[in-house]
């Protein structure tokens, strides 16, 4: 399930344990949107040399995601809650 992102959902997610969260960039075209963000939230730092293929990089939930949770123009930010499961064991 993806939801969109908000700073109750992020609120949420950090108070869960959640640190970090892969990323991954895709092009899209919407009326509304032109650029779509997944995030995929975990609770240990990853490693951008060992990142899962399907991601582009990794944030902290404390920086780009709060600035994300209030908007960036013409852009979708998701957060994938499915994967996030997926992806929970997966140390630097």
């Amino acid at each position: 399930m993806q939801k969109m992102l908000t700073t109750k959902l992020l609120n949420g997610l950090v108070s869960q344990g959640y640190r970090y969260c892969y990323s991954k960039t895709t092009a899209i075209v919407g009326d509304d949107a032109n650029i779509c963000i997944t995030l995929v939230p975990v609770k240990t730092e990853p490693s951008l040399i060992n990142l899962p293929e399907k991601f582009d990089t990794y944030f902290d939930l404390a920086e780009e995601p709060v600035q994300m949770a209030l908007g960036v123009d013409e852009t979708i930010i998701l957060v994938d809650l499915v994967d996030m499961n997926a992806f929970k064991e997966v140390s630097p």
